[in-house]
């Protein structure tokens, strides 16, 4: 009896690591592909930035409404809440220059509607 324990135990939980690292590499399977003018781009946009949500694009946001666009993509550490950690994530995915031409595998809360 005590093995049968010991065995269903076992099988639980490897069950529950599988269903962890499934979960995992399916959150973390987004592409971006594209860049995103942080001196034009809608808050939407922004928000697709590694490491941006919606509370933090509004943020960008409202810090370029309020101290005009941005030199450089560097000068988006100047808002709250986004420090060098967020920058290395993001840098290669942001401009001050040309359009925004961001796509990501992310769904949205439209497409999730939709299905």
């Amino acid at each position: 009896m005590q093995i049968f324990r010991k065995y269903c135990g076992m099988t639980i939980l490897i069950l529950f690591i599988t269903l962890l690292l499934q979960v995992r590499f399916c959150y973390a399977g987004e592409k971006l592909e594209g860049k995103v003018n942080i001196n034009t781009a809608a808050e939407s946009q922004i928000a697709l930035l590694p490491g941006i949500g919606p509370k933090l694009a509004k943020d960008v946001i409202a810090y370029r409404e309020n101290n005009g666009n941005f030199e450089t993509a560097a000068d988006i550490i100047k808002v709250k809440g986004v420090g060098n950690k967020k920058f290395e994530k993001m840098k290669d995915y942001i401009t001050v220059e040309g359009d925004t031409t961001i796509q990501s595998t992310r769904m949205t809360k439209t497409s999730k509607e939709s299905k």
